[in-house]
């Protein structure tokens, strides 16, 4: 081993250059996993496959549990100081860690195991999540022209190490992290599933308001969308007319709709026709509600236009909602991202081809209706409810970039 530079981040005790290493220089021989296809979970061995590594949190999350239909070859079977690698398709270079948590667990086919003997494993497995690393597996894993390494290139990976106890103290430091992280988004989760079953009790009346001096508000009344909202769906902007060039007028997509928020790009599309003469409607005015009308999340892509998304220009296969200032739309967005608007989709998308929705579906979905007093204390309700999760995320957030900064500053 050739010695390397000294990090940026380091603890004070420790001193000493790194030494450059491999992964096969740190490993046991690497073994390609089983072909085995997944059943029902029997209750004792798990599966493993690339699907079941969370793309974030790189944690074992299958969705469903399964197990390999070939028994329990111990010889397939992880353990302690194993991480496993992703060898083909889009996701190659994804890699997991094993714990003792996740149980009997092996591994499939497209997965290759390293068995960490002359490193701290979670020294070397935190290596795999650098910007170094995901450089490496885009040079490596295209070369043949299909995404993919296998085991003998994994083992040229190179990266520097300091000695056994500076490894474990940057494992323990970055577990704690990670512990942390954990935490927030069980807490979250938690979040989540409390609003969910707060709203199938409030949408589906188990749970009433009342009016302040305690006497009960009107029955709901059934009524569709579109007779309370003004309905529209976006302007066809010409191709030709699309530009990341800045101007005044940033266009609004459906691509831009995800989890509740406009998530727009480092590069902004926007339009370049900015005579607006007539075209005034389609500018996005706060508290509109805009749904994704294509795609595999249509039904699911709404959000509340507010802050800078304001004066946003709707474009084509994306619908706005705007209220007819009776009506509570804060109250109408929870009762769409509810299930029932979700299953509407489905019953009504009987294209065989890319989902869609079209404006008079919208406008036909049908929807009960409480007196606007009792709509605002729904509303307020979900919305506290959502800030509280917000709240989490923004966390979460925080302390992925606290992480990734520590990626980069305390490794060479």
């Amino acid at each position: 081993m050739s010695e390397a530079a000294v990090p940026a981040l380091r603890f004070p005790e420790l001193g000493g250059a790194w030494k450059k290493a491999t992964l096969g220089d740190l490993c046991d021989k690497p073994k390609y996993g089983m072909n085995a296809a997944a059943v029902a979970f029997d209750g004792r061995a798990k599966y493993i496959r690339i699907t079941d590594i969370d793309e974030q949190s790189r944690a074992f999350t299958p969705n469903p549990l399964t197990s390999p239909d070939c028994g329990y070859d111990p010889s397939y079977k992880l353990k302690v100081g194993d991480i496993v690698f992703a060898r083909t398709g889009a996701s190659t270079g994804k890699s997991y860690i094993y714990v003792e948590t996740d149980g009997e667990l092996y591994f499939a086919g497209f997965l290759i195991r390293f068995h960490v003997k002359y490193a701290v494993p979670a020294f070397v497995y935190a290596q795999t999540l650098r910007r170094d690393y995901r450089k490496w597996v885009g040079i490596f894993s295209m070369r043949s022209g299909q995404p993919g390494i296998n085991a003998e290139e994994y083992s040229t990976f190179g990266f520097s190490t300091p000695t056994l106890p500076e490894q474990q103290k940057i494992a323990d430091f970055l577990g704690a992290v990670d512990a942390r992280v954990g935490l927030l988004r069980r807490r979250r989760d938690a979040l989540r599933a409390y609003k969910k079953g707060m709203m199938q009790r409030l949408f589906s009346q188990e749970l009433r308001f009342t009016k302040p001096d305690g006497s009960p508000f009107p029955d709901w009344q059934e009524k569709r969308l579109g007779d309370f909202c003004d309905c529209l769906s976006g302007y066809p902007v010409p191709g030709d007319q699309i530009s990341e060039t800045p101007t005044n007028c940033v266009l609004l997509r459906g691509v831009n709709i995800t989890e509740g928020r406009i998530r727009h790009s480092n590069e902004m599309d926007r339009f370049l026709g900015c005579d607006f003469s007539g075209l005034e409607r389609f500018l996005l005015e706060n508290g509109d509600v805009v749904i994704g009308m294509d795609g595999s999340k249509v039904g699911k892509n709404v959000a509340i236009i507010s802050g800078d998304d304001v004066g946003s220009f709707l474009i084509q296969r994306v619908a706005r909602l705007r209220s007819d200032g009776i009506n509570s739309l804060n109250f109408v967005y929870h009762h769409i991202v509810a299930d029932s608007f979700r299953k509407y989709v489905d019953i009504v998308n009987t294209s065989s081809g890319i989902p869609h929705i079209s404006l008079k579906q919208i406008r036909d979905f049908p929807i009960s209706m409480p007196h606007p007093e009792e709509q605002q204390k729904i509303a307020d309700t979900l919305t506290a409810l959502d800030a509280k999760i917000d709240a989490v995320t923004a966390q979460i957030d925080a302390m992925l970039r606290f992480k990734k900064g520590l990626l980069q500053q305390m490794f060479v």
